[in-house]
């Protein structure tokens, strides 16, 4: 089997070395995120440098961690609807979310959200694609891309 990063990953290892670690670990019944932290804890662990080592910067990450998780978690009660997610980062690179009525009041974040929502359903349906059950769903994704 050959293992690559998906496009956008920032994981700085080998995929093929990390893919085929997994796929012993899966083997053997043991794959999850603990043990494949707890197998590359040896300095000499092919997946080591993947992890933050220093826990005073290890915590300061898992904080801001949390604090993403706080503002993608934040919804909007919206009268006689669904509540609607409150805050979007519009693009990768930015660290700044916004209001979806501040993005729909700019033509480029508009597309810009536009862009990141059509790249997630692509990303959905590479994931899934296999399950057939959704050719549909797939169609129309390809539909939505095809006219933007």
């Amino acid at each position: 089997m050959i293992y690559e990063w998906r496009t956008g990953s920032r994981v700085n290892a080998d995929a093929q070395i990390a893919g085929e670690m997994c796929a012993r670990l899966e083997q053997e019944g043991r794959l999850t995120a603990q043990v494949l932290l707890d197998e590359n804890r040896p300095a000499e662990a092919p997946l080591h440098g993947c992890f933050e080592w220093n826990d005073t910067e290890a915590a300061e990450n898992w904080r801001v961690h949390q604090a993403r998780n706080i503002i993608n978690s934040l919804v909007v009660k919206v009268e006689n609807k669904e509540p609607v997610r409150a805050y979007f980062k519009v693009e990768a690179q930015e660290r700044n979310y916004f209001s979806i009525d501040t993005i729909i009041r700019s033509e480029d974040s508009s597309k810009k959200l536009m862009d990141s929502v059509l790249s997630e359903l692509r990303s959905i349906r590479k994931k899934y694609d296999s399950i057939t059950k959704f050719k549909e769903v797939w169609d129309a994704i390809d539909a939505i891309g095809e006219s933007a």
